[in-house]
């Protein structure tokens, strides 16, 4: 195991994660985990306008009857831009959805960086907040929290930007900056609170980054995992080898378009957080504010799977591509897609044994 670098920085996980609500998860619980909603007044800076139907579409017509619990892991409302008043006046629908799940107790919403001004108001707002959610799986964790908890420069630095989004980009009519735009940023954060997860023996779940991760990788790192495994799938098959081979060539495609197009530092792609094991311990839920659609994580049945929501009519090489199998929501031009799935009981294994 690395080093711990900053003991402060650890020091105040371990202050969150002590202060955190316990919510005990069973397995036939269903919790979904949302991020980064950044909802704001409507206008052209409002990043959630774009994927606002399809999210709440997907919350009501799909989680609610479902029986999930919703967690709504921070950056909620954009308050370092916007009122609260004119959030919730432009969003009213969104919030309806919200209390449906309230009034049953299935909603949980912890703070992050840009709704982090809801600490400070009046006992008006709806809905209890918390730092951190612990979701109790048997003997193991999942500490959910929204991820700027891990960078001292976010906890110094967070009135001077939502000074700057508020009185420079929102008259400019500039969009959203974030974390999620610089790689090295979201890098170090996502290093110190995957040493963290694995340090104290739990798994994480964080958002803030904007970027999905499952089991500690990357979507990059996801596809080069898949492609062995295929490959592995192709050389036993006996039956139905073409399909598998369909699969490969789809996944290659799409590795070496991200490639081509600079998504990632070839160097960060080398190694995981440069840790001597691979240890599944991080997980992102992405955001909900992405160009292709919504991404989440479930946690159902004892399994989590990270999923993408998506819009046909937006996104339609899911539907054309293998190795992908998205699932229509009936009346809608929305799909269900799941990335990756695992068992709760395999990932916490690996933790205890590889930590």
């Amino acid at each position: 195991m690395k080093r711990l670098e900053d003991k402060k920085t650890y020091k105040y996980l371990d202050a969150i994660a002590h202060q955190a609500r316990v919510v005990p998860v069973s397995h036939d619980d269903g919790i979904v985990i949302f991020s980064d909603l950044h909802m704001g007044d409507g206008g052209s800076t409002d990043d959630f306008k774009s994927n606002a139907h399809l999210f709440e579409t997907a919350v009501r017509d799909y989680y609610l009857p479902a029986g999930f619990s919703l967690v709504l892991n921070g950056d909620v409302e954009e308050l370092q831009r916007f009122k609260i008043s004119k959030i919730q006046h432009q969003w009213s629908t969104t919030f309806e959805i919200f209390d449906q799940f309230a009034k049953d107790q299935r909603l949980f919403k912890t703070i992050g960086n840009h709704d982090l001004p809801l600490c400070n108001v009046d006992k008006s707002y709806p809905y209890p907040l918390d730092q951190a959610l612990k979701l109790k799986f048997k003997d193991d964790e999942l500490l959910v929290y929204h991820g700027h908890q891990a960078s001292k420069r976010f906890r110094k630095e967070n009135e001077l930007v939502g000074f700057t989004l508020k009185y420079i980009a929102n008259p400019l009519r500039i969009k959203n900056y974030s974390v999620a735009h610089d790689s090295r940023k979201k890098f170090k954060i996502e290093k110190i609170a995957y040493h963290y997860s694995s340090y104290r023996k739990i798994a994480s779940v964080i958002g803030h980054t904007h970027r999905p991760l499952f089991e500690s990788l990357s979507k990059q790192q996801r596809l080069k995992h898949k492609i062995e495994q295929l490959c592995r799938d192709y050389v036993d098959a006996n039956l139905g080898k073409e399909n598998v081979k369909e699969s490969i060539l789809s996944y290659k495609r799409e590795l070496k378009k991200m490639f081509n197009n600079g998504v990632e530092r070839p160097e960060l792609l080398s190694s995981i957080y440069h840790s001597i094991f691979h240890v599944p311990c991080l997980f992102n839920s992405g955001c909900v504010i992405g160009k292709r659609g919504i991404t989440c994580l479930e946690v159902r049945q004892g399994e989590i799977s990270l999923v993408h929501w998506f819009d046909k009519n937006i996104s339609k090489k899911y539907l054309k591509h293998s190795g992908y199998e998205p699932v229509p929501l009936q009346g809608t031009d929305y799909y269900r897609m799941v990335i990756n799935q695992e068992s709760l009981d395999y990932i916490f294994a690996r933790i205890n044994l590889l930590a």
